[in-house]
C-alpha cells in the first residue's frame, strides 16, 4: 500500500505538470500574441535561408534615381518615353514586357498616341490594372477595377496581397496577376501556385536582373549584347519617394528595407517560373509534433532536476528548428512555434515547485535580515536572491532632507537622557510621516532625517509624495513644539530641503556591512537646499527639479518661486520654490522668474510691483522675498547686464 501510494504521489505532479502545460499552450494558440509570433518565426526563417535567385530570364527595369536624374525629369514620365523603351526592347529580343505602372487617366495626345502605336507593336506588352477601395458615404464601400485608358491592350492586377501588418508574405494568386499574364504573353506555361503559397524571396546579396531605365532606353550601347534577348522584363518605378509602391518584407527583421513592388512581382515570376513556392503545411502536423515533444520531455523528467529538463527541452526545441528549417528550404513551412513554446510552458510549470520550495528560503532571509534594515530592502534583497550585493543602480529620486533648527543650542542646557528623550519622539514623528508617503527612510545624522522617494520600488509621483511629506513633517513638528512647551526645544524650527535628480541608491557597503542608502549630487544638492531656508527664512525649500517632476497636468501643491540661487560647491544656478498657498501670487512669481531669465527687466519690475501689491494683500509673510528680488532687478537693470543673463545669487552673500 506505501508503494502505490508512492507511485501516485510521484506521478500526480508528472500528470498536472503536462496537463498543465497543454492547457497553457491552448490558450497561447488562440491568444493574440499567437500570431505575431508565427510570423515573426515566418521572417526570420524566410530571411536566413534565403538562396540566391534561379536562372530564370526574367529582368527588372527601373526608373530609379539615376535614371531620373540622367532624364532631367521626375514621375510620371512622358509615355513617348515609354513607347521608345517598348521599342528598344523588341529590337533587343526581350519575349514579352510587363509594366507595373497605372496609365488610368490620359497624358498629352501626343504621348498617347506614340504609346498605343508602340503597343500594337510585335512586343506582347502587359499593362497594369488595379483594384481600388471605393468609399463613399452614400454606399456601402466597395471595390473598383482600374485599368489604363489604353482598353484594347492586356492587363494585368499589380495588386499585391499583405497581411494586416503590411508586410508582403503571400504569393499573387489570382488568375490575371501581373506576372501570369505577362507569362502566357510570353508563351510561358506556369503552374498554377498551390493554395495559400507564399512567396520565396531571393536573398539580397545576389540583387535579381536589374537594369536602369535610361539603360534600356539604349539597350544597343548601354548593355551588353543579348543581355535582354528572350528576356521576360518588367517595368515599375523603384525610388523611395514617400513609400509609394514599396512594401516591407521579411527580409525587414534583419535591416532590409521595402522593397518596390516591381521587385515584389519579379520574385512572384521567378517563383512561378521556377516552381519555387512555399508552401504552409497542415496546421494539424506541428500540433501533433509539440505533443509529442512534450510528451517526450515529460516523461524522461518525471523526477524533477533543472540542469536535465532544461537540457532536455534545449535538445527537443534544437531538434524542432533545423526540422523547420530544413523544411522551409525545400518549400514547405513547418512552424516549430507550438514545439517550442509547449516546452518553454513545460519547462516552467516543473520549475514551479523549485520556485516554492525557494520562495520559502527567501522567506527565512526576510526573517534573519528584517531586524537590521527596512521592510522594503529586505523584499529587494528577497527578490535578488541572495544577501546584499555591494552595488548601486542609477535612478531618478526626489531627495529630502530635514534638520533641527537650533536643536545643539538647546540640547545643551539638558540632560543626554531628556536629549535622547527629545530625538526619539522626533524621529519617530518624522518616520511616521516618510512611511505614510510611500517614501524610504535612508538614515538618521545627528538630529536630521534623510529620506528618498522612488525606490527601491518605483514611484511615479514621487516628487509630489516628497512635497506632501514635507508639509506633513511641518504639521507634525507643530504638535511636537507644542509637547515641548516651556522646554528649551519649543523654540526648535525643522528645516527642509527637496530635490529631484539622478543618484546611485542601492545596498553600499562592505560584505560584512552595509546599509541601503542614496548617493550622488543631487543628494548633495537637497542637503545643501535644507542649509538654504535659513537664507530666505523658510521651512521648506523646493529646488526647480522637483517642480518640473510634478504630473504635468499641475496636480500637486503650489509652488511660489523665490530666487535662482548658487549653492556652495556648485558653479551653476537652480530655481528655489517654497509651498504657497495663495495661487495668484505663484503665478505671478513663474511670470516675474521668466521675465528675469530672459533679461527682459522692465517687465520684471512690473511684476515685482505686482508681487508686492499681491502679498500685502493675501500673503504677508512673503513681502521681504519680493523686495528683496526687486533690488536685485533694479541693479541689474540699471547695470545694464547683458539680455538673457540672470546671475544667481550666491547664498554666502546677503
Amino acid at each position: 500500500m506505501q508503494r502505490s501510494w508512492s507511485i501516485a504521489d510521484s506521478w500526480r505532479p508528472w500528470a498536472l505538470r503536462v496537463l498543465g502545460s497543454l492547457l497553457l499552450l491552448a490558450g497561447l494558440g488562440v491568444s493574440p500574441l499567437w500570431l505575431p509570433l508565427q510570423r515573426l518565426e515566418h521572417d526570420l526563417l524566410a530571411s536566413l535561408t534565403a538562396p540566391p535567385h534561379p536562372d530564370v530570364p526574367v529582368v527588372v527595369v527601373g526608373i530609379d534615381e539615376p535614371s531620373l536624374a540622367e532624364l532631367g525629369l521626375a514621375p510620371p514620365l512622358p509615355r513617348r518615353l515609354h513607347a521608345e523603351l517598348i521599342a528598344a526592347l523588341s529590337r533587343a529580343g526581350a519575349e514579352a514586357l510587363g509594366v507595373d505602372l497605372l496609365f488610368a487617366s490620359p497624358q498629352s495626345p501626343g504621348d498617347d498616341a506614340a504609346l498605343a502605336r508602340a503597343l500594337d507593336g510585335r512586343l506582347p506588352v502587359v499593362l497594369a490594372s488595379a483594384d481600388v477601395e471605393v468609399r463613399s458615404p452614400q454606399v456601402a464601400h466597395y471595390r473598383q477595377r482600374v485599368e489604363s485608358v489604353f482598353g484594347a491592350a492586356r492587363h494585368g492586377s499589380v495588386g499585391m496581397p499583405l497581411d494586416d501588418d503590411g508586410v508582403a508574405r503571400a504569393a499573387p494568386l489570382q488568375d490575371d496577376a501581373l506576372w501570369r499574364v505577362l507569362a502566357l504573353a510570353a508563351g510561358r506555361t506556369v503552374a498554377p501556385p498551390p493554395p495559400g503559397a507564399l512567396l520565396r524571396h531571393y536573398a539580397t546579396e545576389v540583387a535579381l536582373p536589374y537594369v536602369h531605365y535610361t539603360q534600356a532606353l539604349d539597350a544597343a550601347r548601354s548593355l551588353p549584347e543579348g543581355a535582354l534577348k528572350g528576356r521576360l522584363v518588367l517595368l515599375g518605378q523603384n525610388t523611395p519617394v514617400d513609400g509609394v509602391d514599396r512594401f516591407p518584407t521579411p527580409l525587414r527583421v534583419l535591416g532590409e528595407g521595402p522593397q518596390a513592388g516591381v521587385l515584389l512581382h519579379a520574385t512572384a515570376l521567378i517563383n512561378g517560373l521556377a516552381g519555387d513556392w512555399v508552401v504552409p503545411a497542415h496546421p494539424l502536423g506541428p500540433v501533433l509534433q509539440a505533443l509529442l515533444a512534450v510528451g517526450l520531455a515529460a516523461f524522461f523528467t518525471r523526477r524533477w532536476h533543472g540542469w536535465r529538463a532544461s537540457a532536455l527541452s534545449l535538445l527537443l526545441a534544437a531538434g524542432a528548428l533545423l526540422g523547420s528549417v530544413a523544411a522551409y528550404v525545400a518549400g514547405l513551412w513547418w512552424t516549430a512555434l507550438p514545439t517550442l513554446a509547449g516546452l518553454a510552458l513545460h519547462l516552467n510549470v516543473g520549475a514551479a515547485d523549485s520556485y516554492w520550495r525557494e520562495r520559502r528560503r527567501r522567506e527565512q532571509l526576510r526573517q534573519n535580515f528584517a531586524r537590521y534594515v527596512p521592510e522594503e530592502v529586505v523584499n529587494e534583497l528577497a527578490d535578488a536572491g541572495a544577501g546584499a550585493a555591494v552595488r548601486g543602480e542609477r535612478r531618478v529620486l526626489t531627495l529630502l532632507f530635514a534638520d533641527l533648527a537650533g536643536f545643539t543650542a538647546a540640547s545643551e542646557r539638558l540632560p543626554p537622557e531628556a536629549v535622547a528623550q527629545a530625538l526619539n519622539l522626533f524621529f519617530t514623528r518624522m518616520t511616521d510621516c516618510v512611511h505614510r508617503h510611500g517614501g524610504t527612510l535612508d538614515k538618521f545624522i545627528g538630529d536630521a532625517v534623510m529620506a528618498f522617494w522612488n525606490a527601491p520600488l518605483p514611484e511615479p509621483a514621487h516628487a509630489r509624495r516628497a512635497i506632501d511629506c514635507a508639509l506633513d513633517m511641518q504639521a507634525a513638528m507643530e504638535g511636537l513644539r507644542g509637547g515641548w512647551k516651556n522646554t528649551p526645544f519649543a523654540a526648535v524650527q525643522l528645516r527642509i530641503g527637496l530635490h529631484t535628480g539622478d543618484a546611485a541608491v542601492g545596498h553600499l557597503g562592505s560584505q560584512a556591512r552595509f546599509t541601503y542608502t542614496a548617493v550622488g549630487d543631487a543628494v548633495n544638492t537637497a542637503a545643501r537646499l535644507e542649509g538654504a531656508n535659513k537664507a530666505f527664512g523658510t521651512a521648506i525649500l523646493v529646488s526647480g527639479a522637483t517642480r518640473d517632476a510634478l504630473a504635468p497636468d499641475g496636480q500637486g501643491p503650489c509652488l511660489l518661486w523665490l530666487d535662482t540661487v548658487q549653492l556652495a560647491g556648485r558653479s551653476a544656478g537652480i530655481d528655489v520654490y517654497a509651498p504657497c498657498d495663495d495661487g495668484p501670487l505663484a503665478d505671478i512669481a513663474q511670470m516675474l522668474r521668466d521675465h528675469a531669465r530672459a533679461g527682459r527687466w522692465a517687465q520684471a519690475l512690473e511684476s515685482c510691483a505686482l508681487w508686492h501689491d499681491r502679498a500685502a494683500q493675501a500673503a504677508p509673510q512673503w513681502l521681504v522675498q519680493g523686495d528683496r528680488l526687486f533690488e536685485r532687478l533694479q541693479v541689474l537693470a540699471r547695470g545694464n547686464i547683458t539680455q538673457g543673463r540672470f546671475p544667481p545669487r550666491s547664498l554666502d552673500k546677503p
